[in-house]
């Protein structure tokens, strides 16, 4: 935003958009960075004192393919004002007030990564340049649970296993922008699906510990044997993750279906001597997020006796034990060596 006077400099604002975005249908947002940069003002903008520029108040991608932009005053837009990166796709811009509309051909395909720039003026001739980094808006997110978690590197020579999450498909769909994340008392990550058709009754695993061997690849086609790798199966869509390792012994789980949406499904989890009030604002925020969807049952102030309780192994992994219900009733501990990415293998009790 530029400073009072004729001096102007680049500034630049970071949005995060969860709960904004939470109106009609809108578009999975990895991130907003408004650009804002401003021209020096002309004789006119002095005399009547408007030389700030417009500001950016919120964005949104709807269903129809058209990225909103709203702004805090009035604005002007030329049609082919905005560039739109990757180059299949074209732009154009029309406003309306303080709005502006931005059409894409074709529309973007789900999950796909898209950089929109372009210029806007306010009525005076103030200008602000905005640089937008979005996905394609998915309409049909697949119905995803989380079925089981391999949370530490099992290093035996005879059934190794490394990091994982396994999901189960409960409604089929597309995997395009949709997000799987995890957090820990330190830190928190994040995986985006790729693109993906996926059936109901498919078993997904995310492998978040890969090795880096040419053999994990991505398996988004009808081939569920085209990768190889520590725990890679043939009855398991296998999928990669470079985001990191999941937490060992205290953690949180949760799938998402768009950005700024609730979590789908998810897991607490802690090792059995923790308790009282979590100190980690990380890992209470994941929480929070399960706890507000429903899918946990924990009261307030948030606290580790609402979590799973299990002793750390990297023998054992956590298993789902059924499917129709969700908290920390329906999670348990595998036996020793128990673990079976890839099959779903629990029945409802």
């Amino acid at each position: 935003m530029g400073e009072r006077g004729w001096k102007f400099e680049t500034s630049y604002v970071w949005f995060r958009l969860r709960g904004v975005i939470q109106v009609m249908m809108l578009a999975t947002l990895a991130a907003l960075c408004g650009m804002i940069g401003c021209s020096a003002p002309s004789m006119g903008n002095m005399v009547f004192g408007d030389i700030r520029p417009p500001i950016v108040k919120n964005a949104k991608l709807s269903s129809g393919g058209k990225f909103i932009i709203e702004f805090d005053e009035p604005v002007s837009v030329h049609p082919d004002s905005f560039s739109v990166s990757p180059d299949s796709l074209s732009s154009h811009a029309e406003g309306s007030g303080s709005t502006i509309a931005i059409s894409f051909e074709p529309p973007p395909s789900p999950g796909e990564c898209v950089t929109l720039g372009g210029n806007v003026q306010d009525l005076v001739g103030n200008s602000t340049r905005i640089q937008v980094q979005f996905k394609g808006y998915n309409e049909r997110p697949a119905g995803l649970v989380i079925s089981e978690l391999q949370l530490a590197k099992n290093t035996s020579k005879r059934a190794p296993h490394r990091d994982y999450i396994e999901l189960y498909v409960v409604r089929e769909g597309n995997l395009g922008g949709m997000s799987v994340q995890w957090a820990s008392t330190v830190k928190r990550m994040r995986y985006d699906f790729p693109p993906c058709e996926v059936k109901a009754g498919e078993v997904i695993v995310v492998h978040c510990a890969p090795e880096g061997v040419p053999l994990e690849v991505d398996e988004t086609g009808s081939d569920l044997a085209h990768s190889g790798g520590i725990d890679a199966t043939t009855t398991g869509r296998d999928l990669w993750s470079n985001a990191g390792g999941l937490p060992d012994g205290s953690g949180a789980v949760a799938v998402y279906a768009r950005e700024g949406e609730d979590p789908l499904d998810g897991v607490f989890y802690a090792e059995s001597e923790k308790s009282g009030a979590m100190d980690s604002s990380k890992l209470s925020s994941l929480v929070q997020e399960l706890v507000d969807a429903g899918v946990w049952d924990l009261a307030a102030p948030l606290n580790w006796e609402g979590a799973l309780h299990w002793k750390p192994s990297t023998a054992k992994s956590l298993v789902r034990l059924t499917l129709e219900k969700r908290g920390v009733a329906v999670w348990g501990v595998s036996e020793s060596g128990g673990q079976s990415p890839g099959l779903v293998v629990r029945s409802d009790p």
